[in-house]
């Protein structure tokens, strides 16, 4: 049974969440054989209110009392930052449009580092640039002291390549080999050329075949996800639109993001020490199973849509 000091924990993370100017650092304590479990689960459930909040500032310290079975965290959030510009960088050929539709979070909302993580993966999605991480983010606070510009740096890959896939198990999926390069930079919307593929393709020994395909663009869903080829027949390009996107929306349920750990500093009897308590989040339920059936239909994909 966790104890009242997590319930008095929970108490200080509502209240953060309903306030929108900073929260004065409060302490709460934790004892018994379970104190470092529960101070743990109190740190990570408030630093996620934060980062929803968009609270920057958020801070945490521990100081452990005698053998470790009484602890004290000092909890501080600051106050909560709206975005204010959105920015992208070292990108050449795809409109920002594109990029700006791929975003889960926009300008005026609070400054959700959750939405913001998501918004990157989205990108990363599209397959034309370097992946991305926290890293390549950088939050500009403004004067007002509320609201921060975030930039996203990007890196764009190369806009040709050659691929070979082999059967994952005999019998299933032919070898397939592939040239492919993306098109100039022109248009906007649907029309932005960057996010098309043109390809000339070999499936086992057949005559190589050439396609033109727009992969599913995060945003433009119902507008991407489809390949037009004159092999293929009007039955067989709609087959490959609808298996694309069932494969999409399939991998989209099943993944699931855990949130980095948590490095919060210790001190004992006045004295910081070298090494900081790590608090580890917990994976999502069924994570294992998720990660099999994802590799499952990853492997559906290349099989079986034609």
């Amino acid at each position: 049974m966790r104890s009242a000091a997590f319930a008095l924990c929970l108490a200080l993370v509502a209240s953060a969440a309903a306030a929108e100017q900073p929260i004065d650092p409060r302490d709460v304590r934790f004892t018994g054989s379970s104190a470092v479990n529960e101070l743990c689960a109190c740190l990570l459930d408030a630093r996620r209110n934060a980062e929803a909040q968009g609270r920057l500032d958020f801070t945490a310290e521990v100081e452990f009392v005698g053998t470790g079975e009484e602890v004290t965290a000092r909890i501080g959030m600051g106050p909560a930052y709206a975005v204010g510009r959105i920015n992208f960088s070292g990108h050449s050929g795809v409109n920002d449009s594109t990029l700006r539709r791929a975003m889960t979070i926009y300008e005026r909302d609070l400054l959700d580092v959750g939405e913001l993580r998501r918004s990157l993966a989205r990108i990363n999605g599209l397959g034309i640039f370097e992946p991305l991480g926290f890293a390549d983010i950088i939050v500009e606070r403004r004067e007002d002291g509320v609201t921060a510009d975030v930039t996203v740096r990007l890196r764009e890959r190369k806009r040709r390549w050659w691929s070979v896939s082999y059967p994952m198990m005999p019998g299933v999926g032919p070898l397939r080999a592939s040239l492919s390069s993306r098109l100039p930079p022109w248009g906007l919307g649907v029309f932005d050329a960057t996010t098309y593929v043109v390809s000339l393709s070999m499936t086992g020994f057949a005559m190589p075949f050439p396609a033109l395909e727009r992969p599913v663009v995060p945003g433009q869903e119902l507008l991407s996800g489809f390949a037009v080829s004159p092999t293929m027949s009007p039955r067989t390009m709609l087959m490959h639109y609808g298996s694309t996107h069932l494969a999409h929306g399939i991998a989209a349920m099943l993944a699931g993001e855990t949130p980095g750990p948590l490095a919060v500093p210790i001190t004992s009897a006045g004295r910081l020490k070298d090494e900081p308590l790590i608090c580890v989040p917990a994976k999502p339920r069924l994570w294992r199973l998720r990660r099999g059936a994802a590799a499952v239909v990853n492997i559906a994909l290349v099989a079986f849509i034609p």
